[in-house]
């Protein structure tokens, strides 16, 4: 029981930022003995995972070690589109060939942290398995769920607003295709850094609207 304790304290303390809706809410879910199921979503922007995704992989591999199901999503369709969280211009677009070829050793570098084998192995899923499948009826479904206030509220779409710097419609719904992928993969909690915060919990919102779900969001601190 206090290897249980000590492994829970960990994962509510080490490198963490900030839990939704908060600590306590998590906690009773670790003691309470059900398995929940988590994920990580890393959209292959470039062709190798770098020192910053290591914290969130060391957490899903604390989750992992207590048995719970662990998913590394690899955005291989949201990473055509590219985040625009934190910055002054939209990026460019990737190809699908793009994504593609840079993910392809994703799972190697990971395999160092997770433990893809064995009784508990972590999983590795493609948000374009359900993404390519929406229909535009589907899509603006989901966008009804949202608001243009929700979106324009984040600070670096208000800084370009002030250097009259462009804000393209595709940004706007990126946050709304990642959102899906927790209704998609129906979990109980997903982890990332601080500054996937508002994106996380867009997923919150709309697996609570969709499935009445009550998703957790475990943000973590950056690397500097």
């Amino acid at each position: 029981m206090m290897k249980k304790l000590e492994r829970i304290k960990e994962i509510l303390e080490k490198g963490v930022e900030k839990i939704y809706p908060d600590r306590e809410t998590l906690k009773k879910r670790l003691l309470g003995g059900k398995k929940l199921r988590l994920y990580c979503g890393y959209d292959p922007s470039a062709p190798k995972l770098h020192l910053g995704h290591l914290p969130t992989l060391l957490k899903l591999a604390q989750f992992q070690r207590m048995g719970h199901t662990v998913i590394m999503l690899i955005g291989d369709f949201t990473g055509m589109i590219g985040d625009p969280t934190g910055k002054m211009s939209a990026r460019k677009m990737l190809t699908r060939e793009e994504v593609v070829f840079n993910s392809k050793n994703y799972k190697t570098f990971a395999s160092k942290v997770l433990n893809f084998a064995g009784k508990n192995p972590a999983q590795i899923l493609f948000n374009s398995q359900w993404l390519n499948k929406l229909s535009f009826f589907k899509l603006l479904n989901l966008a009804s769920k949202f608001t243009v206030q929700q979106m324009i509220v984040r600070d670096f779409f208000q800084e370009r607003i002030k250097k009259g710097r462009p804000i393209f419609l595709h940004e706007f719904l990126y946050p709304l295709l990642q959102a899906y992928d927790s209704v998609a993969m129906d979990v109980d909690l997903e982890l990332g850094g601080r500054d996937q915060i508002f994106n996380m919990l867009c997923g919150r919102d709309l697996i609570k609207i969709l499935k009445g779900k009550e998703k957790i969001v475990l943000a973590l601190k950056l690397l500097v």
